[in-house]
């Protein structure tokens, strides 16, 4: 898999002067003119063009519908979706899963094998550089009911906030590896393949996502919980949409002043 990862490295200008020279200070800006950090950079669109042009881009991936197989990445042996060995957890908490398919590829025995569906939407942006984000789906776990194992079907939404400022570095990766990076012990196939946008916050930074779990049968009960992130993935059906959309994050970071430091030697 190509891997394609974009470093964002923002220098701050800095005046220098000989030793002994006196240097005047820059002349102050005029009483009317706004601050250069809500300035629209000489180079490219203004932050508004460039959260709107995010925004639309993002939106337009939709529901992204896949069948995945995985493998141990050491015995190669392939783990079913029916043998109960795989749990939702292990496909990782930003995908949802839609009911199963049959005669879809990739079961044990070529039976039936469940769809998974990933989708991120940019629910609003605000002018100052931060993005509120939403993500939806579904999970099933199996749970004991007295003697009784039982499936419990649940819909979740995620909801968060992420400003520009604090963001330092961006990859765009496939889902399979990017999967695989998260759990080394499994290697994927998506079918069809699917790209990852993966926003890194700087250190010492994170956002609060916070989850809502509603049951859609009887059994199970409505829960709420917080989790404090360092990295999220948004989801594209093509790299170069991934690509383009980064492109344009770098530009929200420069103009929010994010990204990182260079060393100082």
């Amino acid at each position: 898999m190509r891997i394609v990862a974009v470093l964002l490295t923002v220098a701050l200008a800095a005046a220098t002067a000989l030793a002994q020279q006196s240097v005047p200070p820059p002349p102050q800006p005029p009483a009317d003119k706004p601050p250069a950090a809500v300035q629209p950079a000489a180079n490219g669109p203004s932050l508004d063009v460039t959260l709107k042009f995010i925004q639309d881009k993002v939106n337009q991936q939709g529901k992204i519908v896949y069948v995945e197989s995985e493998n141990n990445s050491i015995t190669g042996e392939r783990v079913s979706e029916n043998s109960g060995a795989r749990s939702a957890k292990a496909a990782g908490p930003a995908f949802g899963r839609s009911p199963a398919k049959k005669g879809s590829a990739g079961a044990a025995g070529g039976g039936t094998s469940p769809e998974h569906i990933a989708e991120t939407e940019v629910v609003s942006y605000d002018p100052v550089g931060a993005l509120s984000l939403q993500e939806e789906g579904t999970k099933t776990e199996v749970v004991k009911s007295g003697l009784i194992m039982m499936p419990v079907t649940e819909n979740w939404t995620k909801t968060w906030q992420v400003n520009f400022k604090n963001v330092e570095k961006l990859e765009v990766l496939s889902s399979a590896d990017y999967r695989h990076r998260v759990n080394p012990s499994m290697t994927y196939q998506d079918d069809p393949p699917y790209f990852e946008l993966i926003i890194h916050l700087a250190a010492g930074r994170s956002v609060t996502r916070h989850m809502q779990t509603v049951p859609i049968n009887k059994h199970g009960k409505t829960t709420e919980s917080d989790e404090k992130i360092q990295e999220f993935a948004l989801h594209f059906r093509d790299e170069d949409a991934a690509n383009r959309v980064a492109k344009a994050m770098i530009h929200a970071i420069e103009l929010c002043g994010g990204g990182s430091l260079p060393e100082p030697f």
